[in-house]
């Protein structure tokens, strides 16, 4: 029986050009380092580093070390250099990117359901970013951390997508088996590892012909849909 739905974030609670969002969160990010190195070497380093903790992730490190690990070895630039510039940033420049993202109402008003029918609910967007800035996303969505019981972050995590562990972590968190949660999102679920966990799975339509694009979810459809299996406990 199900007793948590995992939103995505991306897909979920927000519209919009995650190329374009990513473009302008380096463009803002890169200059914070440059008294440090050229701002297209940080960039370039960045993406590299972060590849690396998403494909190599280490059971005994969370992402933010398994990220800093790799990021340090490269440049030569230690965590207690690096992070409370990346915390300024965070707190100052990140807010400024809510421009580039605009707010699914429908996606609020099923997390909001969802919680009002006693679900719990978590945040499974990709850890790849610390828990201030997820919560100033979080915000912008016009929701608030307090509606879900996990929310990802770089610092709490040991695994991204799509790896198995990841699923199997955020069940633990929620102290839960996967077999006892459902994933909603627009994207399927790329590791068939994660399915042999149990989990189950709702793939979100963008309209009725797309319902059945995606095969090997449990369940498909629109908000709409969603939200009628919620009301009558068909999930």
């Amino acid at each position: 029986m199900i007793q948590a739905i995992l939103f995505d974030l991306d897909s979920v609670l927000f519209t919009g050009d995650q190329t374009e969002f990513m473009r302008n969160y380096t463009g803002l990010l890169a200059p914070r380092f440059s008294q440090l190195m050229p701002s297209d070497k940080f960039a370039k380093q960045l993406l590299r580093s972060l590849d690396a903790m998403i494909r190599e992730p280490k059971t005994d490190r969370t992402n933010l070390q398994t990220f800093f690990d790799d990021f340090s070895k490269a440049t030569g630039l230690t965590y207690n250099i690096l992070w409370p510039i990346f915390e300024e940033f965070y707190n100052i420049d990140f807010p400024a990117l809510q421009c580039m993202s605009k707010v699914n109402p429908e996606g609020k008003k099923i997390v909001e359901f969802a919680v009002q029918q006693g679900y719990l609910t978590a945040l499974v967007s990709n850890p790849v970013l610390p828990m201030s800035a997820v919560r100033e996303l979080i915000r912008w969505a016009e929701l608030s951390a307090e509606q879900f019981a996990v929310i990802s972050s770089i610092e709490e995590f040991h695994y991204s997508h799509p790896h198995q562990g990841y699923f199997t972590e955020m069940a633990e968190k929620l102290n839960l088996n996967p077999s006892e949660c459902l994933m909603v999102g627009h994207k399927p679920i790329e590791n068939p590892d994660v399915l042999d966990l149990g989990l189950r799975t709702f793939f979100l339509a963008d309209s009725p012909a797309d319902k059945t694009k995606n095969r090997d979810s449990d369940y498909s459809g629109e908000f709409s849909d969603l939200q009628e299996l919620i009301l009558k406990g068909n999930i």
